[in-house]
């Protein structure tokens, strides 16, 4: 048995690729009771970016909680919000812990070493983390957002969070994950320039104990790529040590169905690091994903979709029907080169489509789960994402 708690945050997309900040707002805002007539991201990024104490940043820390404490309704008073800057990564990991136990309200963090913004839904610990007991962190339920640029406006009906551009509520991830990948600070306004692990939680002081970590089970030893037949086995295993088929978001999902076949991913900026994605598929649909260390065999991450994505480049389409919807989507189409240095025309059969997929913490992508085929055209690069989306660049920022 295990102890969990869930606010049931509603996800939502930025509506540009710098609104991340106010695409949390809105989600932590409605939460606490604020109508979807009240909250329109354009006015939410205004006050986040009009509210930073930092220059650079879309929205900083400050500028976040400002919005969350202004616009805050009658029925949560005397509650407000406060920015904790931690010097420890299990400090930090407390204050969200602590938001969820005691405040039952969904914090925001930064992530990818303060690059953008997530909400944090849910957590899940081995016992109930109350009156100072020693308790294992075993995983973060996360809402992550990603640019839509199809959502007009934002209701309770909306496609957010149903995959692809849309993108995918509910993401599990393990400490062991959240420690390395996700929340692992940055370098903030701390007077000496140490790296700070930031969140924007419930304002009383946390009286459950630091957060443990259960150890983590290797599977190989690093030296050589897991081999891809292992994947399923590894990736069933992880979804049972977690028990993600009998939570609250993971059991219409993988409560029934399989794994398909996985692909590799490699980390742009991490060279180094590699994962397996592996579709979960019901049907022949995929429904969610598992992601596993590729070097080391560990569970890291586990998605859900609220609608089955039927048309995706993964899950062992072939090689020829991949290159035949490139030749659709490339096939003498002109793209617009970054930093205005022209445009360039891609003809029928110049490309050199790589067979490890590409991923890094970007505008264009900020999930793993939402990774890019890379072609090289001459010295040009394209990436393909897999739900079809193209880009000819991969940028990222502060608080984007």
């Amino acid at each position: 048995m295990s102890w969990s708690f869930n606010t049931g945050n509603r996800y939502h997309t930025q509506d540009t690729s710098y609104y991340c900040g106010a695409a949390c707002a809105m989600m932590i805002l409605h939460e606490i009771g604020v109508p979807y007539a009240s909250l329109d991201q354009d006015d939410l990024y205004t006050s986040n970016n009009n509210h930073n104490v930092q220059p650079g940043w879309s929205t900083d820390p400050y500028g976040l909680c400002y919005t969350l404490n202004d616009r805050r309704p009658a029925s949560f008073l005397p509650n407000f919000f406060l920015v904790h800057k931690r010097l420890t990564e299990a400090e930090g990991t407390r204050d969200v812990a602590f938001t969820l136990y005691h405040y039952q309200v969904s914090p925001a963090v930064l992530v990818y070493n303060c690059a953008h913004w997530n909400v944090v839904c849910g957590v899940q610990t081995d016992v109930n983390p109350s009156g100072g007991a020693a308790y294992v962190i075993e995983g973060f339920w996360l809402n992550n957002p990603v640019w839509d640029t199809s959502i007009s406006s934002h209701d309770s009906t909306d496609t957010c969070g149903s995959g692809g551009a849309h993108g995918v509520a509910n993401e599990f991830v393990t400490y062991a994950e959240w420690q390395t990948n996700r929340f692992n600070g940055c370098a903030y306004d701390d007077p000496s320039g140490a790296a700070q692990w930031i969140s924007v939680c419930d304002p009383e002081p946390a009286t459950i104990a630091l957060p443990n970590r259960r150890e983590t089970e290797y599977h190989g030893n690093g030296r050589k790529l897991i081999e891809e037949h292992q994947i399923a086995e590894l990736a069933l295993r992880g979804l049972k040590e977690y028990r993600l088929a009998e939570s609250r978001h993971g059991a219409a999902t993988f409560g029934n169905g399989n794994i398909g076949t996985p692909q590799l991913v490699q980390r742009l900026d991490k060279p180094h690091d590699f994962y397996y994605l592996a579709p979960w598929e019901q049907d022949g649909h995929i429904t969610g994903f598992v992601d596993i260390d590729a070097r080391f065999g560990f569970f890291k991450s586990a998605r859900v979709f609220s609608e089955p994505a039927e048309t995706w480049l993964i899950g062992g389409r072939s090689s020829e029907h991949i290159l035949e919807i490139l030749a659709r989507k490339l096939d003498n189409q002109i793209f617009e080169l970054p930093n205005e240095k022209g445009r360039f025309k891609v003809f029928p059969g110049t490309y050199c489509l790589s067979r490890t997929l590409v991923w890094k913490p970007c505008r264009e992508s900020w999930s793993p789960h939402l990774p890019f085929y890379q072609l090289a055209i001459g010295g040009h690069m394209l990436y393909l994402r897999i739900d079809g989306h193209i880009y000819t660049q991969l940028t990222s920022g502060r608080g984007v």
